[in-house]
């Protein structure tokens, strides 16, 4: 498994609050790839806050986006917890760690469900014509995590649940010198997830979800500070974890159901950023990443996991960066930015019992991307931001497949904020993006289960946005219409032999809805929140085998309510809802997911003080009704789980 030492980080300024306009932070100098400014119209965002961090006692990334407007969460069909914004496939959906790519270029997909939540020091969730600074692929928006800062103090908690889960995180930070230096070390682990309700297949136990064990760890260091005009963080992360993946609950073994498991994962991946203020107010910054990944996939024979079947190895080895330079230029401020990255990836792939080794295959794909934005102030409260960009994809190394040619695209972007007075603001935003085919889909088979498409090519989208947001002491309320034109989505057919295969849709796709947030004061002790995001997503008629696109719920709403008393206790109450949506069977019939929800309960009580700091004992509950939520056909969400533990912060 790959992983090496070497260094790593990010610099900036600038925090969005839950609505997403900038505000004072929280924290000295939270890491942002897309700051805002004072003549920047930036598109759809929402923030979340560094006390939601704490009061929802998340587990993971994963769990610290589920119920932000505008995102659904689930697990696929390989085990993964991905994101997604607005009802797009996850790959679309582009996630940076301290403004670095996260996913691993090979697939486009990385797994939320093992990077532990209490590394986290801030999240942004960007929607529609992402800025410049994000390069290519990022279609639907941006997941922009970074991690926790120097200024937000020590942290650490230690939890154990039902089914043997437990998780763990512990975060120093220290001043040396005049250098920030941070250190900390996560763990997640389970036997199994809970099951909710009956499966018609892949369940021989009964509340364990079959194959759902997971183990996984992390380690991260930084080291940032300052010097003269220049600015520095320094990053490092490691992790490792083992898991199973779970059958599809609605299919028998003679349609296919996946019998995987995952006996190694590995990741590292380290950051170096650098921002320099230059002459006449310009700002020059430089970030600079290299990943390491790699993996081992089992396919079994049956349910019992006994016999191996196939074996994949996979190795990756990312280097990339990003230059963007801020600088005046008369009544404009302009902004340039570059980001390039080269991604190989080896794969050996093995049929048992008793075949050999198949050849060590290479692929690679680069990815280059040129921007330009600039922003003007109009009139007093009046800002314009208009930005256009050219991406390039290519793949030197092909394996054993033939050569493909180089997709290259152009990509625009247009946004006016005017600020309406008395805490009101309205944003109008819209644009184009391409996303460019990864290379596993271009040239990966997954142990047989899919058929190259030769024709397979980019997609594209057109987005449409507009924002109208209230802010005042204890009340903030969103409210974002939008519209995707989608051209070329890239959609899966189940081809006669039971494979499946990626393809173009011949037209293309519209999507609608808006999204919509409240957070309200009840008194000085109660808070009242609703996010929530209504989706309509059908392919043009002719253009696909079934207009409505599968895995998209007509609706998403988190209503929670927080009760906080100082020096006593904290208590939270969620309730999800998700509307019904439609799958894909094994047989390529339309099924239908029906509508749910989801309750959950929070609390912490200070129990003592230390110092400055506070020791907590917290209690959670996840799906307290044991409802059965299906994401996905076959595959349904955890249910009932029951969490305890101590935190320190």
């Amino acid at each position: 498994m790959p992983g090496r030492l070497a260094a790593g980080g990010l610099v900036l300024l600038a925090a969005p609050v839950l609505a997403g306009e900038p505000d004072e932070p929280e924290w000295p100098a939270i890491i942002v790839t897309a700051p805002a400014g004072e003549s920047r119209a930036l598109p759809p965002q929402v923030t979340v806050p560094p006390s939601l961090l704490i009061d929802r006692q998340p587990r993971s990334a994963a769990d610290v986006l589920r119920g932000v407007a505008g995102v659904t969460v689930r697990t696929n069909s390989r085990g993964e917890t991905i994101a997604r914004i607005r009802g797009a496939d996850e790959r679309q959906t582009q996630v940076f760690l301290d403004g670095a790519p996260l996913a691993v270029p090979w697939d486009g997909r990385v797994d939320l469900g093992l990077l532990p939540a209490g590394l986290l020091g801030g999240v942004r969730v960007v929607k529609g014509a992402a800025p410049i600074e994000y390069g290519a692929n990022a279609v639907a928006g941006v997941v922009d995590f970074s991690t926790r800062q120097y200024g937000q103090g020590n942290f650490a908690h230690v939890e154990a649940g039902s089914l043997g889960s437990g998780s763990a995180s512990l975060v120093l930070a220290e001043r040396l010198g005049g250098v920030d230096t941070i250190l900390a070390a996560g763990g997640i682990t389970r036997d199994a997830e809970p099951l909710a309700g009956p499966l018609p297949f892949g369940q021989p136990r009964g509340n364990r979800r079959t194959n759902t064990d997971l183990d996984a760890g992390s380690l991260f260091a930084a080291l940032g500070g300052e010097a003269g005009n220049l600015a520095f963080r320094a990053s490092l992360l490691h992790l490792e974890a083992r898991r199973g993946i779970a059958p599809e609950g609605d299919r028998p073994p003679e349609a296919g159901p996946r019998y995987w498991r995952y006996p190694d994962i590995a990741l590292t991946q380290a950051t170096v950023n650098a921002a320099l203020a230059l002459d006449a107010g310009a700002t020059l910054k430089v970030t600079g990443w290299r990943q390491w990944f790699g993996q081992r996939i089992g396919q079994y024979a049956s349910i019992g996991y006994a016999d191996l079947e196939a074996r994949q190895q996979d190795e990756d080895d990312t280097i990339g960066g990003r230059v963007t330079l801020t600088h005046p230029a008369g009544p404009l401020t302009l902004r340039w930015a570059a980001s390039a990255q080269s991604s190989t990836h080896a794969q050996v792939d093995t049929a048992f019992p008793s075949g050999p080794a198949g050849a060590r295959l290479r692929f690679r794909q680069n990815l280059l991307s040129l921007g330009l934005e600039a922003d003007a102030v109009l009139a007093p409260g009046v800002k314009l931001t208009l930005g256009g960009a050219w991406d390039r994809a290519e793949t030197p190394l092909t394996g054993d497949k033939p050569p493909q040619s180089a997709f290259a695209a152009g990509a625009a972007s247009a946004g006016l904020g005017i600020d309406l007075g008395e805490g009101m603001a309205l944003t109008l935003s819209g644009g184009r993006r391409t996303r460019f085919p990864t290379a596993r889909e271009l040239f990966g088979v997954a142990l047989g289960r899919f058929a190259l498409n030769p024709d397979l090519g980019p997609e594209a989208a057109w987005f449409a946005d507009a924002e109208w947001r209230w802010q005042r002491p204890g009340t903030t309320v969103m409210v974002n219409p939008f519209v995707i034109r989608s051209q070329d989505t890239l959609a899966q057919r189940v081809l006669a032999d039971g494979r499946r295969q990626r393809f173009n849709l011949p037209g293309g796709a519209t999507s609608y809805g808006i999204d919509a947030l409240l957070s309200h004061d009840l008194g000085e002790r109660v808070r009242f929140e609703l996010s929530a995001t209504a989706l309509r997503a059908r392919a043009d008629r002719g253009s696909a085998p079934f207009r409505r696109l599968p895995q998209r719920p007509s609706y998403e709403a988190l209503a929670a309510l927080d009760w906080n008393l100082p020096g006593r206790f904290d208590l939270r109450a969620e309730v999800r809802a998700v509307g019904g949506a439609v799958d894909v069977d094994a047989d390529g019939l339309l099924v239908a997911l029906p509508a749910a929800a989801e309750v959950a309960l929070r609390a912490a009580v200070p129990v003592a003080r230390l110092g400055e700091n506070r020791l907590f004992l917290t209690m959670a509950v996840d799906n307290l009704t044991d409802a059965q939520i299906f994401p996905q056909a076959g595959l349904p969400l955890p249910g009932r789980l029951w969490r305890i533990g101590l935190r320190f912060d």
